[in-house]
């Protein structure tokens, strides 16, 4: 008999994106006595996330990329999964959860969870078939669903199963009091970036993809520095678009202005920096960096492609798409200048990790119990 309960997440890779920085947080706050875990990812990974991640501590497996080899992809799973014997694989791939829900079912793993932290929208008619294949086949070989938020829940699962609550929403909670904006931090980060208090700081964090629309902000920026030209852009992240958004804030003329920082342990240093978050991005599920940048009491422009709820305070304001690039620059520039008192009572009472982590603890042990018929532990791994 085991003396742990083993819990084998699946990630695309370790970055600077919000899901892992979701699983980074449940894991460090629940029980270690009590579970084991292991991350199972695919990418070459950002050193700084992966030590991060080992520090929880937990153990990290990579394994063939899909993009390399879909079925070799597959069988690395079902070899890992048969080599470890988890009680729960819990996937966080999206789309491709079935790539590890279907190997884990063939090695019998009882507890089989897909998680949805995504809500696409505007894609192609083929890209939308496909995605209709890959959504089912999460569904027939999961044994439970969950989502970061509504509407990742009703794009991966849809209406029915959400309405008839067959989708548990795991909110993407934070260590609130981590964030809180720290002066000293402020200060000592903007005079590593060479950039004095007269200047306009306007923060981004996201994997360099089309997603996260980078594209649409350098040209936002673009009309922020026309209005008021002692501006900043700091963009942290990683990505396949790194270079080709350098060359793009070249062709803008605005080069000398943006800062790619790359990615940092020390986010709250970032967050303490900063005057302003913008997030334009063309879809989101719930990202972690929305509850991530209220809590440190930074005003954020968002574009309302992103889930509603995302607004937790009087911080957050949503733009469309549709409006100009110097509407939105105006938007920017007032919401700095408004000065608001933050109002956090939301953002507390339904995001702190530490509540939330023991509810995804209690669910795990009660589908443990139930599925053991009163046993939290599996009798039948040595």
């Amino acid at each position: 008999m085991k003396n742990k309960i083993t819990v084998m997440h699946f990630v695309s890779g370790f970055t600077s994106g919000g899901v892992e920085q979701m699983l980074y947080n449940y894991c460090r706050f629940m029980d270690k006595d009590k579970y084991e875990f292991i991350i199972v990812y695919q990418h070459e990974p950002v050193q700084d996330c992966l030590e991060k991640m080992e520090s929880i501590p937990c153990r990290a497996i990579r394994i063939t990329a899909r993009n390399e080899n879909f079925i070799k992809n597959v069988t690395d799973a079902y070899k890992l999964i048969k080599k470890y014997k988890p009680d729960i694989v819990h996937t966080h791939m999206n789309l491709m959860n079935f790539c590890a829900l279907l190997p884990a079912k063939l090695a019998g793993v009882k507890i089989r969870i897909s998680h949805s932290h995504i809500a696409e929208k505007n894609k192609s008619v083929i890209y939308r078939v496909m995605a209709y294949i890959c959504k089912k086949m999460n569904v027939w070989n999961a044994t439970a669903l969950m989502a970061c938020g509504s509407e990742a829940g009703y794009y991966m699962y849809g209406k029915n199963k959400m309405e008839k609550n067959q989708v548990l929403i795991i909110k993407n909670a934070i260590d609130l009091e981590y964030y809180r904006r720290d002066y000293e931090l402020r200060a000592a980060f903007r005079n590593e970036l060479g950039i004095d208090e007269d200047t306009l700081l306007i923060g981004h964090v996201g994997r360099f993809s089309e997603q996260k629309n980078h594209i649409r902000l350098l040209q936002i920026f673009k009309s922020v520095i026309n209005k008021r030209e002692k501006s900043k852009l700091l963009l942290i992240g990683t990505g396949e678009l790194v270079e080709k958004m350098k060359d793009y804030a070249k062709t803008l003329g605005i080069e000398e202005s943006v800062i790619f920082y790359g990615t940092t342990k020390n986010m709250k240093d970032m967050y303490s920096a900063i005057d302003v978050f913008v997030m334009p991005s063309l879809f989101e599920g719930f990202p972690v960096v929305s509850v991530e940048v209220q809590a440190a009491m930074v005003p954020s422009v968002f574009s309302d492609t992103i889930e509603p709820a995302c607004k937790l305070s009087n911080l957050v304001r949503f733009v469309s798409l549709e409006e100009s690039n110097d509407r939105w620059a105006d938007i920017i520039l007032q919401e700095t200048e408004e000065k608001k008192k933050p109002e956090l009572e939301m953002l507390y009472k339904a995001y702190d990790i530490r509540e939330k982590a023991q509810e995804l603890d209690h669910y795990y042990i009660s589908y443990l119990k139930q599925i053991t018929k009163g046993k939290v532990m599996s009798n039948d791994k040595n």
